[in-house]
């Protein structure tokens, strides 16, 4: 058994784990720094969260390196996909009616030991799920789900489409709108890559899409008819995000000093353990705004080289998805791409005023149980497909 795990160890994608182990490193130490200060004043216990993102970062750890060894053909069984979304299904609507709001979202489920967020969970599914369906209706490279769910009759591959579009509902009505986009933007590239479109059209697409979307929330700033609706605080951090200066009393306040910590940093930054914002100032220093105390402790450098560490991995995980024989292994690795690339730019985008807060953690750096758990299993299992690669035996293992 030692001498089997040595030689799957030969194979280990030490190109994805080693950016992943420094941004994980880099992230106990930017939490510890973002949360110390305000836990002295409330609790005096200033290592709570150090001491917690170690543990998830260990159990990270620990499941990227099971599920880059373990069998993955149980990711395809039918019957767990199936039980799997039925149980997404209990715990999304689980936390909606019986749990209390955090930050006017009733998206986690709290366990005294962790909390737990479904809409995390969601996402992986949603690559898994996916990556299934979209590769057993692929037929001599053609796409055949889309014909065979038109016939004129209630079909499964129109029960899965609703399957799909079910989960993402009860995401948005949590309301969670940066999960809900992050997932929506899965199915979306996902479904590009499958359909029989060529990457001009996709590409194409997914601009004028995101073209289409900003125009349309440039337009709310003109419009008061979601004030009075429970929608209203999404027009407002729109309204932040086109003029965070005017609104710094209220709905831009966070943005503006996400702003005075990045221009506090420079290029080199104030030192470590030096960040001002994080002094009462910024909402949440070690999760949405860590970006911002790393800027401004580590300087714009210190942001830059988190940045590359993440666009290494996101481009190292398209590449192995490129480089596959397996369709279903193609897809499950664009879709994990597409998961840490959303979430990113999701993230990156709110603290530097290019989208409006959504609560999305900065992958593998924000502090949180939930995202590091599901980042890491998502991980290793592209790190199973990038040693099955290397064995030649993916099309054995995944099938074509």
């Amino acid at each position: 058994m030692k001498t089997k795990f040595l030689n799957k160890l030969k194979y280990f994608d030490y190109g994805l784990f080693i950016p992943f182990l420094i941004l994980a490193l880099i992230g106990i130490v930017m939490v510890y720094s973002a949360s110390s200060i305000n836990l002295s004043y409330l609790t005096g216990k200033t290592m709570q969260y150090f001491i917690r993102q170690s543990i998830y970062v260990i159990m990270g750890i620990g499941l990227t390196v099971i599920f880059a060894q373990t069998n993955p053909r149980w990711w395809r069984n039918p019957r767990m996909l199936l039980y799997g979304w039925g149980f997404l299904m209990l715990l999304l609507g689980y936390a909606k009616f019986f749990t209390s709001a955090i930050n006017g979202a009733n998206g986690w489920i709290n366990l005294k030991v962790i909390s737990i967020q479904p809409s995390e969970i969601c996402k992986l599914y949603l690559v898994m799920f996916l990556a299934n369906l979209f590769a057993n209706y692929t037929i001599k490279g053609k796409n055949v789900f889309y014909k065979r769910m038109m016939r004129k009759r209630v079909t499964k591959e129109l029960l899965m489409l609703l399957m799909v579009l079910s989960m993402l509902l009860l995401i948005a009505l949590a309301p969670d709108f940066g999960g809900f986009g992050i997932s929506f933007a899965i199915v979306v590239v996902m479904y590009l890559a499958y359909a029989d479109i060529n990457y001009k059209k996709s590409t194409w697409i997914i601009i004028l899409g995101t073209a289409f979307l900003g125009i349309g929330t440039y337009l709310l700033q003109f419009t008061t008819a979601l004030n009075n609706t429970s929608l209203g605080y999404i027009r407002q951090r729109f309204l932040a995000v086109f003029d965070p200066f005017q609104y710094a009393n209220s709905s831009g306040k966070q943005l503006v000093n996400s702003f005075y910590a990045v221009s506090n940093g420079g290029l080199i930054g104030r030192g470590l353990g030096e960040s001002i914002q994080k002094r009462g100032y910024l909402p949440e220093p070690y999760t949405d705004f860590i970006l911002s105390v790393i800027a401004e402790e580590l300087g714009v450098l210190g942001a830059v080289v988190v940045l590359c560490l993440l666009a290494w991995i996101i481009l190292r995980i398209f590449l192995i998805g490129i480089r596959s024989k397996s369709v279903y292994a193609m897809y499950f690795c664009y879709g994990v791409g597409t998961f840490i690339a959303v979430e990113t730019f999701f993230n990156v985008g709110g603290a530097i005023g290019l989208l409006p807060i959504t609560g999305v953690t900065l992958p593998f750096i924000s502090y949180g149980g939930s995202s590091m758990i599901v980042l890491t299993v998502a991980l290793g299992m592209v790190m199973n497909i990038s040693a099955t690669q290397k064995r030649g035996l993916e099309v054995e293992v995944f099938g074509k």
